[in-house]
């Protein structure tokens, strides 16, 4: 990372941060009783569910602040854009564990169209370098809720 690149150093940072929900539930899951768990599966699993929901968003920019891609290709990112946000909802009207099981899934899956979209140029370089990490470990703390909402 270089010093004059600030929309990288940015999102690095603002990117971390943005686990701390997930590691701190996940952790209060694993390690609170029964109340404190009754408390942070459900958070968790609304926290992942909005993340799916920003991941979707982020096609969006891309495809619009684009208006010179074919038609074609703009429409496929803004559908793909979508999906999370369909995945994380259905997440939140199914029973608990499985509704983990789905945003720890859409995380690690909607990797591949980021990636997809950072092959063809769509999204800076650094992108990938950024959305690994994030996606891993909040897919992580994601199957631990899971796991530990069927306990």
């Amino acid at each position: 990372m270089t010093p004059s690149d600030p929309t990288r150093s940015t999102a690095l940072r603002l990117g971390f941060l943005g686990l701390v929900p997930f590691a701190g539930l996940a952790v209060a899951s694993l390690a609170g009783g029964d109340d404190l768990r009754a408390v942070a599966n459900p958070a968790l699993l609304a926290y992942g569910a909005t993340i799916l929901s920003f991941l979707g968003g982020i096609h969006w920019g891309l495809a619009l602040a684009r208006p010179a891609l074919p038609a074609r290709e703009v429409a496929l990112m803004l559908a793909v854009g979508v999906l999370p946000q369909l995945l994380g909802f259905t997440a939140l009207l199914v029973p608990v564990p499985l509704g983990h099981a789905l945003c720890a899934g859409g995380l690690a899956l909607f990797l591949v169209a980021d990636r997809a979209a950072a092959k063809r140029g769509l999204a800076p370089a650094w992108f990938m370098h950024l959305r690994w990490p994030l996606s891993c470990a909040a897919a992580l703390a994601m199957v631990v809720g899971a796991l530990t909402a069927s306990a």
